[in-house]
Formats: structure tokens, sequence, C-alpha cells
């Protein structure tokens, strides 16, 4: 499966003032997978070490204390010869020890090119400094499952559609294809296992998989009481989502539940993405982070085929049931906007003005985005007052409707999100 970060690390292998680089990310994105094939065409030899629990690596690590010694010691462990500027030396599962002692040891030099993979995110936040090249793998994107499937070309079709605002000739095949796409995820194994059965059975029983890799990262709180309030948390949302009001509330886990006892665990799983959180803001203006109202928001999965598990539903009842299905789009537009490198926020008049998703590009436009489904058209009001209310330019308006621009106000299909860019 080919991955965008590809390209980055390419650009990075070609970097005359490189640096030793940490890829981090959730377990099951694809890291290793990606590094390895990346290795394996990019290099003359790879050379890979697991850092969990090898002591001979910890030991040759600990013990030579100069690039050329490391490198004849981890020649030796490997059986591998290691050239200059022609070898690939992973260190996955990357531990403490290991980032300490490459930090120390290649900080200027380019000779050697090393990758540490981990999904341990207190290890990035707590050696991130300009001596490291960090990178963060995302789940599978829409164009990367495209081009996994081979409709490569649907990718071009689509982001003409979206620049010129004029009808997609594959509208049809293209949600058809989305529609497959949101019940598997994003992660590599779900879309495998699905182009290689076409069973939701089997399906299911890969998002469940991927369902305790997740829930795993929360012993990372060292707490068993916030531990268990993240699990209450996590396997609520899928509840919060389907009412009208989708609006996280305490209540809702369970009777008399307060803000206080569950915050550090929410934050918890939004800084290690397990979770995507939507701030309500009272106003649209730039800069939108300073009208936000903290205790308002709403709660997402990180990918929208464990919502799919989550909802405990038969594909056959949630391709016939709009709302549900509008649910699963939701959450894949908000996965989409943050690997995008956006910031979640939606906005609430006060009174019957609401927008589902608000974004602010780095130039400070903001940028109000609704959610529509089927011959709905009652949300659409909201978009225009709102608009008018604030000066904005630009509205997007995401639906089951095909590319076009009307009143300042563009209209895209759910399968395009990933054309919202920063550049808009």
């Amino acid at each position: 499966m080919e991955r965008k970060i590809t390209n980055e690390l390419i650009k990075w292998k070609l970097d005359a003032y490189k640096k030793p680089m940490i890829l981090y990310g959730n377990s099951g994105v694809g890291k290793t997978y990606t590094i390895l094939n990346f290795g394996k065409n990019e290099y003359k030899n790879t050379i890979y070490f697991d850092c969990a629990g090898n002591l001979e690596l910890s030991y040759v690590i600990e013990k030579n204390t100069t690039i050329e010694k490391l490198i004849r010691g981890l020649s030796a462990i490997s059986l591998e010869t290691i050239f200059k500027d022609d070898s690939l030396i992973i260190f996955d599962n990357v531990t403490e020890k290991v980032i300490t002692n490459i930090k120390k040891l290649f900080t200027g030099t380019v000779e050697y090119h090393i990758i540490m993979i981990t999904s341990n995110n207190n290890l990035v936040k707590k050696y991130k400094d300009s001596t490291i090249n960090y990178k963060k793998m995302d789940l599978v994107t829409f164009p990367e499952y495209l081009k996994y499937i081979g409709k490569e070309q649907l990718i071009e079709f689509i982001l003409d559609s979206f620049k010129n605002n004029k009808k997609c000739p594959f509208h049809t095949m293209a949600f058809e294809l989305y529609n497959d796409y949101v019940l598997t995820g994003g992660y590599p194994n779900a879309i495998i296992n699905y182009e290689e059965n076409k069973n939701y059975y089997l399906l299911s029983n890969v998002h469940s998989k991927n369902i305790k890799l997740l829930k795993y990262k929360l012993l990372g709180l060292n707490n068993l009481i916030d531990i268990k309030r993240g699990q209450e948390v996590y396997n609520n949302i899928a509840l919060q989502l389907l009412k009208d009001n989708k609006k996280f509330q305490y209540g809702s886990i369970k009777q008399g539940a307060r803000s206080k006892e569950y915050e550090k665990s929410i934050e918890f799983m939004k800084e290690n993405q397990m979770i995507l959180k939507s701030i309500r803001v009272k106003e649209l203006i730039a800069p939108i982070s300073k009208s936000k109202d903290e205790e308002s928001f709403k709660l997402y999965y990180n990918d929208s085929g464990i919502l799919y598990k989550k909802m405990n539903i038969t594909s056959n009842r949630l391709m016939t049931n709009d709302k549900l299905l509008e649910i699963l789009y939701e959450n894949n537009i908000a996965e989409t906007l943050t690997n995008n490198g956006f910031n979640l926020y939606n906005y609430h008049s006060g009174g019957k003005a609401y927008i589902d998703l608000v974004v602010q590009t780095r130039t400070g436009k903001v940028i109000p985005i609704e959610i529509i489904h089927g011959e709905n058209n009652s949300k659409s009001k909201s978009l225009s007052l709102s608009m008018k209310k604030y000066d904005l330019k630009l509205g997007i308006r995401l639906g089951l409707d095909d590319f076009k621009l009307k009143n300042n106000i563009k209209y895209v299909p759910y399968y395009a999100a990933f054309c919202i860019t920063e550049d808009l």
C-alpha cells in the first residue's frame, strides 16, 4: 500500500542537512511496513532493530560512545555492513536510551540515515527538539485508499472538480467507493482484509482488534480510576453521536458524572490520537481560539471504521438509514480535516444557528463547514446567515450534491473533504 508519507521520506533522504528521524503515530497505521518498504526501494540495505526487550542492542548502545564504535557494534549484532549514505538504520519501538544516544552522537552528521519508530506519544513530547526530524503518520486517507484499489485517476477528477466548482464525471462511482472506505476506516489491516474477503463479519473482527490496541494506550494514564473513566468515555462516544444534539454530555455516561472526573482521561485520549475533539466557539472571528467554550464540545473516534463497529449495526441497515450514514460521514470528515492540519471547532449562536464544523487556515481565514444529508436543506439558512453576520467570503456545504459554487457557498460531496486544505 503506497502511503503519502513516502514522498516526505524521499525528501528527507535527499536533504543535505538531514537529522535522525522519529516517525510516530498510533499502532497499526503502517509505520514499520512503510519504513521497511522505503528502505527496500531506496537503499542498498536496511538494518532493522526492534528495541523492545533487546538486551544485546541496549548493551551496544550503552557501551559504544562514538559514532564509529556504535556503527561497528550495530553492524556486528545485525550481521550487516552499514554503508555511509546507502544504508537505512531502523530502530523500531524505540526506547529512551536509544533516542538519547542517537541525539548525542548523530547531531550534526548526515552520513548515516537513521529512522526511529514509536507509538508512544510521551516519548515524542519528551524529546521533541530541533536535533531530531519528527514526522507523524496518520491512518490511510481516501486518496491513498483509491490508489490501493487501482482508482488513482479518480483523485485527479475530484481535485479538478473541487478547484473549478464543476460536476465530477464519476460522482456516483466516487460515492460508492467512499462508502466502502468509510466502513473499513483507515487502518491498513481493515482495508486489506475487506478488499481480500468482501466480508463485513471478518471486517468486524479486525475492528475489534484495533479497538483493543487503542484501549491499551489507556494504561499510560498510570491510574486505575482514570483508566476506567477513559474506557467509559470511549465506549460512550458512539451513543452520543447518535443523538440529535451531539454535544458531549457527562450525564449520559452515568448519573451524576462531572467534568472534573473525566477531563484528564479525555485530554489523554485526545493527545494520543484515540479520539478527536471539536470545541464550540461563540463567534466566527479570527483568531477563532479566543471565543472557545471549553465546556462545550463534541468527541469523535479517530477512525470511522471503529465508529461503525461501535454502532453495532449491519451494513444493510446502515446503507438504508441516512441518519446513521451521516454520522459516519461526519466522523470521517473530522478525521480528514484533522489529518490536513486543522483544529476542529463547531459554532452555536445560542439561537438556532448551528454549524457542524469550523476551521481556520494559517492565514487566519475562518471557514464554516455545514454537513447535510439527503434532501434535508434545513441547515442551509444557518450557514448563509452566519456568513452574512461575520462577513465571511467562503462557506462549505458537504453533502450528496455534486460540486458547485453558489452565493459564496462551495458545495462539496462528502468524498472530497480531503480537498479542504490550508491553501483555500
